[in-house]
Formats: structure tokens, C-alpha cells, sequence
């Protein structure tokens, strides 16, 4: 317990964790939209829905602008946030309590025990390979946070 931690992967961290990833999402097809109706003039019109046209082009230019203004920040403060909790925190067992998935999303309980008190927890993730790995009853390694040990994170999913 004494040792370095490892510190989570930018993309580990996009792939795991669901506001991370819709943070880098949003602004990468708001762009792509720009470009295939600004430049291309058209995009193919799904689900029965007229196509788009370069009459389009403005509503995904300002698309593009805000979401990548809102998007890149809350990407950047995701994975820094991510990166302090593994720098100051310190690895505690702990056991998976109950995981559940909607979609390609789903949410990991776990129970730990940390200076004697015990806590519970859960991480709202995204459907990988990695947490549907994960089982009730399963023993995990969780990284909680010394200053707030009811904050805590699966440090097998980010690194």
C-alpha cells in the first residue's frame, strides 16, 4: 500500500467513464457535421429524415464552437480530476455490492473498508469489457481519496 500508484490513461479514462467521453464526443461530430455540410454540401438524411445541405452549415459551425468550448475544458478538468484521485489516494480492497448496465451504460457498487469505517460507493460507467468483467461479490482495488474517504474509484478501469 506504500507503493506508487499508476496513473490512469487519458483514454481509458474517455473509454470509462461516461462525461469524459461525451465531453470528447460532442465536439468531434459537431466538427465532422460542419465539415460534411459545409464543405461537401450535403449529409445523408437518417431514420427517414430529409438529408442536410450547406444551408445547414451555420447551426454546426456554432455547434462545433460551443462544444468545444464547453467539451475540451470538462475533458481536461475529467481527467485531471481523475489523475489527483489516483496521486493522492491510496489503493484499498474492496467488493463489488451489485452492477447493473442500461444500454451502453451501467453503474458498479462496491463496499470497502478504509481506517476501520466501513463505506460504500459506485462509479457511473460505460458497458466495456473491463466492467462487464466485473461480477457481485467480486474483489476489486479501489483508489480512495485520504482527505474524502467516501470518494472512491475502480483503479483496475482507468489504468
Amino acid at each position: 500500500m506504500g507503493q506508487e500508484i499508476r496513473q490512469p490513461s487519458p483514454l481509458r479514462i474517455i473509454q470509462s467513464d461516461y462525461v469524459a467521453l461525451l465531453a470528447a464526443l460532442f465536439p468531434i461530430v459537431s466538427w465532422v457535421m460542419y465539415v460534411a455540410t459545409a464543405y461537401f454540401g450535403f449529409f445523408p438524411g437518417l431514420r427517414g429524415r430529409d438529408p442536410l445541405t450547406g444551408a445547414d452549415a451555420p447551426f454546426f459551425l456554432y455547434l462545433g464552437i460551443i462544444t468545444t468550448l464547453i467539451g475540451i475544458p470538462l475533458l481536461v478538468w475529467r481527467i485531471r480530476s481523475f489523475q489527483a484521485m489516483f496521486t493522492r489516494g491510496v489503493e484499498v480492497p474492496g467488493r463489488i455490492t451489485n452492477i447493473s448496465f442500461y444500454r451502453d451504460r451501467g453503474r458498479v457498487e462496491y463496499a470497502y473498508t478504509y481506517q476501520g469505517q466501513t463505506y460504500q460507493g459506485g462509479n457511473a460507467v460505460r458497458k466495456t469489457g473491463r466492467t462487464k468483467a466485473l461480477q457481485p461479490g467480486g474483489e476489486v482495488v479501489l483508489i480512495v481519496d485520504r482527505d474524502n474517504p467516501k470518494r472512491a474509484l475502480i483503479r483496475d478501469l482507468y489504468v
